[in-house]
């Protein structure tokens, strides 16, 4: 029993946030077509690495994020917002021109993230499953099989509860499709950077995250916030001060009693200390900007 180590099983109904589909790619020019697509510097993914990436417009807003599954022997698959699955098999069939691709739905597999003291031992000798290490949906490994071998998995250590697996996204500044990450925002407003490479040369949407960068600096950006209750409302739920109306919005919390959350507000505003106001109840901004693009040599820090 790995007592210090956590799991929490992924939902399989295709409404929650958090359920995701897979995409398989076969193919000569994968590889090389997904560089000239995502985000992310496809070629430079490990073996049992699963990177975070976004499919972007030519405007450099989300599409939909997704992670690249690298597998042991460095094949490609794609894994979605299970809501996401269909558009995102039409956009890249849009995409498909001349290369040597084909993307097909995958079989429905269990999935489940881990984390803790003793996680990397616990899934590499798992048997059964792949195994992902990732910085995405939360930091640790993802790991992927059928239902009785994610089980057996999962019965070797500690459960998670979606309330314990909320705090730890909370914990560690881990956006959320749905939540934080929304369609047509920047990944730097919303805490993904971590899905962008800024080095690797031309993708869809890459010239204006580049302007970004270099340049200039998003307007909104990601926080972690707190209060002494849980809102009586759903999320997200609008910020404001008395100044300003529209400060931003709280997208995430978790806690009954002292209430740990993040949202999405003005740059202005991203100040430790900041109180703001949620339907007449105070948040408190706990944190500077988060995930957020530093620019080059650092610029913007």
């Amino acid at each position: 029993m790995f007592a210090n180590t956590t799991v929490f099983r992924l939902p399989t109904d295709s409404g929650s946030a958090l359920s995701r589909a897979q995409i398989d790619l076969a193919g000569e020019d994968v590889s090389r077509f997904l560089q000239g697509l995502l985000s992310a510097d496809v070629e430079q993914i490990k073996p049992n690495t699963a990177q975070a990436s976004a499919l972007l417009t030519v405007k450099g807003k989300i599409v939909t994020e997704l992670l690249v599954l690298s597998t042991a022997s460095g094949k490609l698959r794609l894994c979605v917002p299970a809501s996401q699955l269909s558009a995102t098999l039409e956009l890249l069939d849009r995409y498909i021109i001349m290369d040597d691709v084909t993307p097909t739905a995958a079989k429905p597999q269990a999935l489940a993230c881990v984390w803790g003291e003793h996680a990397d031992q616990l899934v590499r000798q798992a048997e059964g499953i792949e195994c992902y290490a990732t910085r995405h949906p939360v930091p640790g490994w993802l790991v992927v099989g059928d239902e009785p071998a994610v089980t057996n998995l999962a019965s070797q250590a500690t459960q998670a509860s979606l309330e314990q697996f909320t705090r730890y996204r909370v914990e560690t500044a881990s956006p959320l499709w749905g939540a934080e990450i929304q369609p047509d925002r920047f990944p730097p407003e919303v805490g993904f950077v971590y899905a962008v490479n800024y080095d690797k040369g031309c993708y869809m949407g890459q010239e204006p995250l580049a302007r970004i960068h270099a340049r200039g600096q998003v307007n909104r950006v990601l926080v972690r916030v707190e209060a002494d209750a849980a809102p009586a409302g759903s999320a997200p739920l609008k910020l404001a001060t008395p100044e300003r109306p529209d400060v931003g919005m709280w997208t995430t919390w978790v806690g009954e009693g002292p209430t740990l959350g993040l949202a999405i507000v003005r740059r202005k505003f991203a100040v430790p200390g900041q109180l703001l106001d949620a339907n007449g109840q105070a948040v408190k901004v706990c944190s500077g900007p988060l995930g957020d693009d530093r620019g080059v040599a650092n610029r913007h820090a």
